[in-house]
């Protein structure tokens, strides 16, 4: 079942074998045994590329299940112990991972050096259903969550400023109400962020769509932009003081207030292991 999981997601036999570390002939070999275990084709072999067969969706999901039940298994046994070891494999958005989790991070590897944290750098919804199938232990989000399947707790939380060049015209401004920027040219993050969509929905709240010149995955060249003037930006406050050296200004807005808030989900359903109850520990304690 492994090996059958792990030719799916790499959607290759010889990358399968490569990670696995078993040759790609015993990869063909053990999936051709589980064929006839179970009497069906798993694999559409006609498709040049790794196509599942309907029976093969079924066994994949299934063998998901029965190895992530193995794993919370073996996790459970090894909870028996006073020591606190293991892995956590945690979903971590990209801008999350920067502003938010470096403080956890080192604080938990000093505390528990027997654990081994593997990072997931996932979207918010992926993240989301990830950590309800127990394929993550953890996830970092941003809020709010609507899942009855998932635990939520809000960490942390920032306001959102308006970043101008030092040079533009609103500079000198101690605050601002957004709908005094329906004008200018948006720099923003790409659709697929969480922080797009709350920035459009404050716009629309205002009363206006606004005018976006340009989307980037990148926090620092968003800023880069605004400094030279290419455009304006909408971020959390945290972002405009994470950069050095680099001409911004970053301006309350005081209409509408809207805050970017960040939380940590886990599944209701699964057991959690003891080295993730003190991962979860040492994160109230940072961002209590």
């Amino acid at each position: 079942m492994k090996i059958l999981v792990t030719v799916v997601e790499e959607r290759n036999f010889t990358r399968a074998g490569e990670k696995l570390f078993i040759a790609q002939p015993s990869i063909s070999k053990s999936v051709q045994r589980l064929e006839e275990e179970l009497g069906v084709t798993l694999f559409d072999r006609r498709m040049r590329d790794v196509t599942l067969t309907d029976a093969g969706e079924i066994v994949y999901e299934h063998s998901k299940e029965i190895l992530a039940m193995m794993k919370r298994m073996q996790i459970g046994i090894e909870d028996l112990s006073d020591s606190t070891a293991g892995h956590l494999k945690i979903g971590l958005p990209q801008i999350i991972g920067t502003f938010i989790f470096p403080p956890i991070g080192k604080a938990y590897t000093e505390r528990y050096p027997g654990v081994t944290l593997k990072i997931e750098e996932r979207g918010g919804l992926l993240t989301e259903k990830l950590v309800e199938k127990g394929e993550l232990d953890v996830g970092f989000v941003v809020f709010p969550v609507d899942n009855p399947l998932l635990d939520t707790e809000q960490i942390y939380e920032d306001s959102f400023v308006l970043c101008v060049s030092t040079n533009h015209p609103l500079s000198n401004r101690t605050h601002i109400e957004l709908h005094e920027v329906k004008d200018e040219p948006f720099i923003v993050f790409a659709k697929t962020f969480a922080l797009y969509k709350i920035v459009m929905n404050a716009c629309e709240q205002s009363g206006f769509q606004p005018n976006v010149l340009l989307e980037s995955t990148q926090w620092d060249l968003i800023l880069e932009l605004v400094s030279v003037q290419m455009g304006i930006a909408i971020l959390p406050r945290v972002f405009a003081h994470k950069l050095k050296n680099i001409e911004i200004v970053s301006i309350p807005i005081t209409n509408p207030v809207f805050k970017w808030k960040v939380g940590v989900i886990t599944s209701k359903k699964y057991y959690q292991s003891t080295a993730l109850r003190r991962f979860l520990e040492t994160i109230r304690k940072i961002y209590g």
